[in-house]
């Protein structure tokens, strides 16, 4: 395994910075934003629309910032998952956090 891969969604709702939008927020957000990154720090993709009015910069640094906290905590998950799985094989881990 070379890196994680994980993908999240954030969103501009009444001025406020969402993670992981469900369907009545991301129905009616401002802004939605997908990021794909990778456990180290890489981005995969970006993909985001301004819904109703464009966005600043500064909306966008924080859409991210807060996307980059939603894939640590993907990231841990899917560590704790893959270590566990791993060590009930007697395996050792894969991946470093």
């Amino acid at each position: 395994m070379r890196d994680q891969v994980a993908a999240v969604s954030v969103g501009l709702l009444g001025g406020r910075a969402l993670l992981d939008l469900d369907y009545r927020e991301d129905s009616r957000a401002d802004v939605d934003l997908n990021l794909v990154g990778t456990a180290r720090g890489g981005i995969v993709e970006i993909q985001g629309t301004a819904e109703r009015t464009p966005f600043s910069r500064q909306a966008l640094d924080t859409l991210l910032d807060l996307a980059e906290g939603g894939l640590a905590t993907a990231f841990a998950a899917q560590r704790a998952v893959l270590d566990a799985r791993l060590a009930q094989a007697g395996l050792a881990s894969l991946v470093s956090g």
